[in-house]
């Protein structure tokens, strides 16, 4: 038999038939459900399957008033005994079509229901056997479903839409706004009956969703336990209590959290019995939020001694599948803050250092500021998460902070490492001192871990400005590696230092590379964090060489908001950052940023009196500045990216046709560019602006 499309409509409603059960007063119409099974009319067989509370048998009594057929109902006593369901059909079945109705089939024998929907693939046309049940589908279903010759909805297809919820909850005598309906939708999954138990409690007119206690409702709970927890065998109801922390459960969660070895068959009985579970993807399973919500009041109640473990052993299990987030949930849930910090600072770090501070922060909220202060690992978190937002000073604040609770509780070659990185990356005694905390860092730290790359990374600036630029390049080379598991902001910030390093020799094709590869790296950050300021500051002044103004202004914008506190960024970085924007913006004839960038730059840098290169850099970046505004007359007029672009072929020798050549332009504009340029530069030949143009800044050489 194959399925045919019906053109059948919903029919007016009728009187309920013998033995049909009545529709109830306030009735929420299901018209979607209706024009469905309306369309399933052909079909030999209808499965509802969902757990109680979900309306099937509403929906088939209201079928039953609305359908044209004759309905011939079942008790599930009549399948009892050998032979049942072919005595069944024989009795229900005749030449009309009939849809012949079993409620409740999770009260007859499985066997018995699945021989009836075998026989159902051999009923007359026109007459459908609809079967509703708490149970899953059994074998028989199962083949009739895969060869489109059944209508299943299971609750998905059976939870109420939002429209739905509006009018159950106004039916019930609640009054709610859009937001608490969308809110109790939610809640509930669309499940009717918690629906209608959360309008009943809401049925007074200051009522809102936040009122509603959820699954510790005093109703829902008894629904709870009567209609889906009270023919659970003793195990099942604790696998199901135990592992009600998480939100979704896979065998393997479940056997970690339980700490055995047989959860994937208890998890596929759970998902038949009652349809307790939802199946979802690979194999993994989802509890109600009610339910789950009744049994975690249930668990704290019954096992309180247990949560702890539970959870800490969920956390360890998600730590080894690379989920983070719910690695970090269940650490803090299990309440031991020594256990919570060493999880946060194994995972929030990274997750900071990836863009996701936010990610951190939110981790650490539910401590306070003395149990942070307490656990050395819980406060080297917390430094860690200021230190990604440019807050140095909390930084430092929760460092120190961290070295104390070390000191009590012992500092051990891990914490030490990660004491000295932190204040490395805080740079906030000088270049020395960052350099042998870095160093220090890296020779305790184990290999296979993100961080020795970024002590590396503060080591080779330390050289770099330091003055010991061959070590640096090779220490920054070794930073920049893009090894498993290691940090994009690390390749990026390495790759921006080997920018500037080959920049200042004149390399300016080596410093574009690097800065490219800075940029990619850039790219795989889930949001800027202030160090890459740096980064910006590298494109924006390989972009202005290049006579790229477009993306040499893009760059010192997104660097802008970076530094705008640069206090709060190590000393080193702020100045090098703004040291580079500045030459970039002589390039692009803006001395007034120019020199407003250098001023700021020359109040920061006292705190790095170490850093000679700084200095250099700094006294370079105002001869530059000040050689451009200097002149005869003041001022030098601004000068366009065009005539910028001729101006730096001018040392070149070519003739003006050949600059045309290469800037696709004509031999008469790059004269017109060129004379411009002459009496801006306030000279009168191409030597002499060739001569202004270098003195200037504006020509490297």
């Amino acid at each position: 038999m194959s399925p045919a499309r019906s053109t059948a409509s919903l029919r007016p409603l009728a009187p309920p038939p013998p033995g049909a059960p009545r529709l109830a007063p306030g009735l929420v119409p299901r018209p979607r459900l209706l024009r469905a099974l309306a369309a399933a009319r052909e079909l030999p067989l209808v499965l509802l399957a969902a757990p109680a509370g979900f309306g099937k048998t509403t929906l088939l009594a209201e079928w039953a008033a609305r359908d044209g057929r004759r309905f011939s109902w079942i008790r599930p006593s009549e399948l009892s005994g050998p032979g049942a369901a072919a005595r069944v059909i024989a009795l229900h079945a005749g030449a009309d079509p009939v849809v012949i109705a079993l409620d409740d089939a999770q009260r007859a024998p499985a066997a018995a229901v699945d021989e009836l929907a075998e026989l159902a693939g051999r009923l007359p046309a026109g007459t459908t056997l609809a079967v509703a049940t708490r149970r899953r589908p059994g074998p028989a279903a199962s083949r009739l479903r895969a060869h489109r010759l059944a209508l299943a909805l299971g609750p998905a297809e059976l939870s109420m839409t939002r429209l739905e919820c509006s009018l159950l909850l106004a039916a019930a005598g609640a009054r709610l706004d859009a937001a608490d309906v969308a809110q109790l939708a939610a809640r509930t999954h669309g499940w009717p009956a918690a629906l209608a138990m959360a309008g009943d409690a809401l049925a007074h007119p200051s009522g809102t969703a936040a009122d509603w206690h959820g699954g510790s409702d005093p109703l829902v709970a008894a629904y709870v336990r009567t209609e889906l927890l009270a023919g659970l065998r003793d195990d099942r109801l604790a696998f199901l209590r135990r592992t009600s922390i998480a939100d979704v459960l896979t065998p393997a969660l479940c056997d970690a959290i339980l700490d055995r070895a047989d959860a994937a068959r208890m998890l596929e009985a759970l998902a038949a019995a009652e349809l307790l579970l939802e199946p979802l993807d690979d194999g993994a399973y989802r509890c109600h939020p009610l339910v789950r919500e009744l049994l975690r009041a249930d668990l704290e109640r019954l096992e309180p001694a247990r949560v702890g473990g539970l959870h800490r052993r969920a956390a360890s299990h998600h730590r080894r599948a690379d989920r983070p987030e719910d690695a970090a949930r269940h650490a803090v849930a299990s309440g031991d803050a020594a256990y919570a910090g060493r999880v946060l600072f194994a995972l929030g770090p990274a997750e900071a250092a990836a863009g996701r501070p936010a990610a951190l922060r939110d981790w650490l909220r539910p401590f306070g500021a003395r149990a942070l202060a307490t656990h050395p690992e819980l406060a080297m978190a917390a430094a860690a998460l200021h230190l990604a937002e440019g807050s140095r000073d909390d930084a430092l604040r929760w460092t120190a902070a961290a070295d104390r609770a070390a000191a009590r509780v012992g500092r051990g070659a891990k914490r030490t490492a990660a004491l000295a990185l932190l204040r490395a990356c805080a740079g906030s005694t000088g270049l020395a001192a960052m350099a042998a905390d870095a160093e220090r860092a890296a020779a305790l730290m184990a290999p296979g871990q993100p961080w020795p790359a970024l002590a590396t990374l503060l080591g080779g600036v330390g050289r770099h400005l330091g003055g010991d630029r061959p070590g640096a390049e090779a220490q920054l080379a070794r930073a920049a590696r893009p090894e498993t598991g290691g940090l994009a902001i690390v390749r990026a910030l390495a790759h921006a230092q080997l920018s500037l390093l080959t920049a200042e020799t004149g390399a300016w094709e080596r410093a574009g590379d690097h800065a490219a590869r800075a940029r990619e790296a850039l790219a795989e950050l889930s949001a800027p964090l202030p160090a890459v300021a740096v980064v910006h500051a590298a494109i924006a002044a390989v972009a202005a060489h290049s006579g790229d103004a477009g993306e040499a202004r893009r760059a010192a914008a997104a660097a802008h908001p970076l530094l705008a506190a640069d206090a709060g960024l190590p000393p080193w970085l702020a100045v090098e950052a703004q040291v580079w924007l500045a030459r970039a913006d002589i390039r692009l004839s803006d001395a007034a940023a120019a020199r407003a960038r250098l001023a700021r730059a020359a109040r920061l840098l006292p705190a790095v009196p170490d850093a000679p290169v700084l200095a250099e850099w700094l006294h370079d970046g105002w001869e530059r500045a000040d050689a451009f505004a200097a002149g005869e007359t003041g001022e030098l007029p601004a000068l366009t990216m065009a005539e910028l672009r001729v101006l730096r072929f001018l040392p070149s020798h070519l003739s003006f046709r050949e600059i045309g050549d290469r800037l696709h332009v004509s031999a008469n504009t790059v004269k017109t560019q060129a004379l411009s340029a002459y009496r801006k530069l306030d000279v009168g030949c191409r030597s002499e602006a060739v001569a202004r143009g270098r003195a200037v800044g504006l020509i490297d050489g």
